[in-house]
């Protein structure tokens, strides 16, 4: 198992000039260089497992799912590191990601070499009109920060625009339903009046700034990094959820989109609670 990158791969990712707008990033030389990596630690650490890559259809389509762990959020580079595997990097996922972490230096390449694109509706139609697959997590700051009381429940804020863009294009939905990121740390306030109070929205584009328990701070206040607990992290993939059918009969867009949101929402949300069930304790899963 290769530990670090090869020298010229390495070498590709200080120097590529990359474009967060741009579908032509990916890089599958480091993807693959980094799968063997990414899966030893996640299922070390974090004994993950992720269940339901069959369901994904061929084709363009848009993965949605539920937000943890704030932004130490690693469900993502678990669930596509176990798609590479699968697909041996032919069919890329693309994740849309916040603006903050595509400015971080060495840290932007590592991401758009292994397929992130600026969060906009333009990075969305560029992705599925290539008949690609988009993976999206509505919810943001305000999901990843909902308090430890609340982590099996989803909370998308009401954020409907990917329903909008899956309509649009008319590709299907597939749910992505992740457990164990929101216990690597314990959230005790979304801290929406701190938000106001210290500008987060225009700073970090956040409405939340959150108190935590976290290490190695202790307590942690604001969308900074932690050091994740080993909290066991599953993950399952939903049956794909199509426009057509959940939309007919339906007149209107906004009735569209409702039914549409209803319909992810419900279908993240049913799996996790049945995966709520199967836990035991916290941390332990």
């Amino acid at each position: 198992m290769k530990i670090i990158l090869s020298p010229e791969t390495a070498k590709k990712l200080v120097t590529k000039k990359c474009d967060p707008d741009s579908i032509n990033n990916f890089d599958p030389e480091l993807v693959n260089e980094l799968i063997d990596p990414i899966k030893t630690f996640g299922k070390f650490y974090f004994r993950y497992t992720v269940e339901g890559l069959e369901k994904i259809p061929e084709g363009p389509a848009m993965i949605v799912g539920n937000h943890n762990a704030g932004i130490t959020f690693l469900e993502p580079f678990f669930f596509v590191a176990e798609w590479y595997t699968k697909t041996n990097c032919t069919d890329p996922i693309y994740p849309l990601t916040h603006d903050a972490m595509l400015a971080i230096p060495l840290v932007k390449n590592l991401l758009m070499m292994g397929g992130a694109m600026r969060a906009s509706h333009e990075s969305s139609a560029t992705i599925l009109t290539s008949g690609r697959k988009l993976l999206v997590f509505p919810g943001g700051n305000h999901e990843a920060f909902r308090t430890f009381k609340d982590r099996f429940k989803v909370d998308f804020g009401g954020h409907k625009g990917f329903t909008k863009v899956s309509i649009k294009h008319n590709v299907p939905i597939v749910p992505l339903a992740s457990i164990g990121g929101q216990e690597t740390f314990i959230v005790l306030s979304k801290g929406e009046k701190l938000a106001k109070l210290f500008h987060t929205d225009k700073l970090f584009r956040s409405k939340t700034c959150a108190v935590s328990l976290a290490l190695p701070w202790g307590v942690l206040i604001g969308p900074f990094f932690h050091l994740p607990l080993p909290a066991k992290i599953d993950i399952e993939v939903c049956d794909p959820i199509y426009p057509e059918a959940v939309c007919a009969g339906l007149k209107t867009m906004e009735e569209k989109v409702d039914a549409m949101y209803n319909a992810v929402t419900g279908a993240i949300q049913e799996r996790l609670t049945a995966a709520s069930y199967r836990r035991k304790l916290p941390l332990v899963g």
